[in-house]
């Protein structure tokens, strides 16, 4: 389980934290910790101030938030009389191992799930709680790193992974992910499901509730739920986040029989209502714009009709439509951090003489659109790239 900084911001919360561990009576526990309120804030300003540090000593100061709470979380634990045990990275048994990008750290997973295996494993088995500094890692030479802002949402993901734990829960002050920000919406719904590549599109798109990059983390057959601090117990409905991104090979889908239909028109909100409104029950594929053009890509069971209907549009000045085109979809988590892909997808294309008609992108997904009758090749040839 991972408690966010809101969640440890006064001794109060943290007792109350630690009660409602040992209420929950789970057989085996691992507590991640963030850095007490706007504590890692607070360093960050501080240095700010400070003239230009390095970036390993950034790292090491800004480390001190989770530091602290780690010792402060399990003396709770102990004052409950239960047997806690942190860890830190200055300490032998510390397990996140990564590379050393001091500010943005990329885990060493194999590492980390041999240390996971030889450490923390005994300890959990010995029956004692484990609480661990989230955020952190240490590259090879020792060095404290940080993993992002936030990073512990990726600390409990990666130790649940390597331990195949049968439940991660990510405690927050909200009662569950909300359909949008209450900051800015009235009485936003609390979901109490949410498909993993929804919720790894809508954090990518600016929801704080949970670090995109941890999902990546994520085994099949794991329970993932955001629970609330203030419900006081574990139990509580929140939000189960289902499935698992497959972040091992690349997922690609394809379509035939679309037709790409092009409108000639002024690009705004009332005549771009107006244009999905003519599309009513129609599949749409894709979407592009330019300056005073649109392109729908589409299927429709009565073209004929569909095009006589937005042509019928008043502000359309002219339309055209073109068949046979067919769809390559490409998804893979790593597209949406990793510069590169889609000139890898497009040049590979190129070097076959494909033709693309179209290209567009949604987080982790790249759309293509081809002649149908080029999708075999096309898929081959991406294949190639992807995987060499």
């Amino acid at each position: 389980m991972k408690f966010g900084g809101a969640d440890l911001a006064t001794g109060e919360k943290i007792r109350r934290a630690a009660e409602m561990i040992l209420k929950a009576n789970f057989k085996e526990v691992i507590v991640v910790v963030s850095a007490m309120g706007n504590m890692t804030d607070t360093l960050i300003d501080t240095i700010s101030h400070l003239g230009k540090i390095s970036d390993k000593d950034y790292a090491d100061i800004v480390s001190m938030g989770e530091r602290i709470s780690a010792r402060i979380f399990c003396s709770a634990l102990k004052a409950l009389g239960a047997d806690a045990v942190y860890i830190e990275p200055s300490h032998e048994e510390w397990p996140i191992i990564t590379d050393s990008n001091f500010k943005n750290a990329k885990p060493d997973i194999h590492e980390t799930r041999m240390r996971v295996q030889k450490y923390i494993e005994p300890l959990l088995s010995s029956g004692k709680i484990v609480v661990i500094c989230g955020f952190l890692g240490k590259d090879k030479d020792g060095n404290v790193t940080t993993l992002g802002r936030g990073g512990s949402d990726t600390t409990a993901l990666i130790l649940a992974n390597s331990l195949r734990a049968e439940e991660v829960l990510l405690v927050k002050e909200t009662e569950g992910v909300l359909s949008a920000d209450p900051k800015i919406v009235d009485n936003p719904r609390v979901l109490d499901k949410i498909d993993i590549y929804e919720m790894f599109a809508l954090a990518h798109g600016g929801a704080k509730i949970i670090k995109a990059e941890a999902l990546k983390y994520k085994i099949p057959e794991q329970r993932l739920r955001v629970v609330s601090f203030m419900s006081g117990d574990f139990r509580s409905p929140g939000t189960e986040i289902l499935g698992a991104l497959n972040s091992k090979t690349f997922d690609i889908k394809s379509e035939k029989n679309i037709t790409a239909i092009s409108l000639i028109c002024d690009i705004n909100p009332r005549n771009l209502g107006q244009i999905f409104a003519a599309l009513d029950e129609n599949i749409i594929f894709g979407v592009s714009t330019g300056r005073n053009t649109i392109t729908i890509f589409t299927f429709s069971k009565d073209l004929r009709g569909l095009i006589n209907k937005l042509h019928s549009l008043s502000f359309v000045k002219a339309l055209s439509c073109l068949t046979g085109v067919g769809l390559i979809e490409i998804s893979h988590p790593d597209f949406i951090d990793s510069p590169g892909w889609l000139a890898k997808v497009t040049s590979a294309l190129a070097s076959k003489g494909i033709n693309i008609i179209e290209v567009t992108t949604s987080k982790s997904t790249i759309s293509i659109f081809v002649d149908e009758s080029k999708i075999d090749e096309a898929i081959t040839a991406v294949r190639d790239i992807l995987e060499a």
